[in-house]
């Protein structure tokens, strides 16, 4: 299921209609709202999750040091950003996608069942995250960020990264191209005003 895109900016210039040439299906897209977060800050966080080897890890544990709850709103956004991508290609809902992220990694294996609810509830916190950045919800996205500031970012970072990782190699291997997606929004709209969603519902 491959095939490239069409972009056209809207006459506002801060949005873009996306069509899919493979679906003939198209959504609407914006940035972030400005006072949420910076276009570039996703722009850096996506470079990241396409280089290969431990490095990108290191740096985005090294800018939670000075702003984790940016990195993790990025990181949602791009989530949210990729699901979005899936509904376009698919028809399968953007929501039902992020409701059924989870977290795989190593810190799971072979838990015990005291310790197997803390993963389950963590995936839950995270989905919630990427959830708040779907849907533009700002009070969804004070919950997640109150969740954040009470339990460890970097816990909430291992978590994410892991997701994000498994759903970019599985959407991959599914035919969507998903790296410099968010450079060429990036590229094509300019910023808008605060507020609003940043993606539509594909149709």
């Amino acid at each position: 299921m491959s095939g490239p895109y069409t972009w056209s900016t809207l006459p506002e210039g801060d949005g873009v209609e996306l069509r899919d040439t493979a679906s003939q299906r198209s959504t609407i897209l914006r940035r972030p709202p400005p006072d949420l977060l910076e276009m570039d800050d996703i722009v850096s966080i996506e470079a990241l999750a396409f280089r290969e080897g431990d490095r990108p890890q290191a740096e985005l544990f090294g800018a939670m040091d000075t702003d984790p709850l940016r990195v993790l709103t990025g990181m949602n956004w791009l989530i949210a950003f990729w699901a979005v991508l899936w509904d376009l290609r698919s028809a399968a809902p953007a929501d039902e996608l992020i409701r059924s992220l989870d977290y795989n990694g190593p810190w799971r294996s072979g838990a015990i069942p005291e310790r197997e609810q803390v993963w389950r509830t963590m995936s839950q916190r995270v989905r919630s995250g990427v959830l708040a950045a779907l849907t533009g919800n700002p009070e969804a996205h004070r919950v997640y960020e109150d969740e954040v500031r009470r339990l460890a970012p970097d816990v909430f970072l291992h978590v994410t990264l892991t997701i994000m990782d498994t759903l970019s190699r599985d959407l991959v291997r599914q035919g969507l191209d998903l790296d410099g997606m968010a450079a060429r929004l990036a590229e094509r709209t300019r910023p808008g005003p605060s507020g609003g969603p940043s993606f539509s519902p594909p149709r």
